[in-house]
């Protein structure tokens, strides 16, 4: 199967995911290209700082929805109940 994605390419928007449960998580050098991600549980608290320099609670957006956001760092705890996955963008 891999044979046909480094044949063909990765179909759809996004290629790759990640799992973040709290702490700091810096988007850049091996984790650059992080262009969405999907909030899942009720009480995730932290930040999310987009490349262009604002940051925002990361309980001002949406639940499971993926949202489209160049991103640079998430930062603070999931306090349990709440994760965010990120997704790696086609180039």
């Amino acid at each position: 199967m891999s044979e046909q994605f480094d044949r063909l390419g990765f179909p759809g928007k996004y290629h790759s995911a990640k799992t973040w449960t709290g702490g700091q998580l810096d988007l850049t050098g091996s984790n650059y290209g992080y262009g969405a991600f999907l909030r899942s549980g009720s009480n995730t608290n932290g930040t999310i700082t987009v490349a262009g320099g604002a940051t925002i609670a990361i309980n001002n957006f949406e639940e499971n929805r993926i949202l489209d956001v160049s991103l640079h760092q998430v930062s603070g705890s999931s306090a349990g109940d709440g994760e965010i996955y990120l997704f790696k963008r086609q180039q």
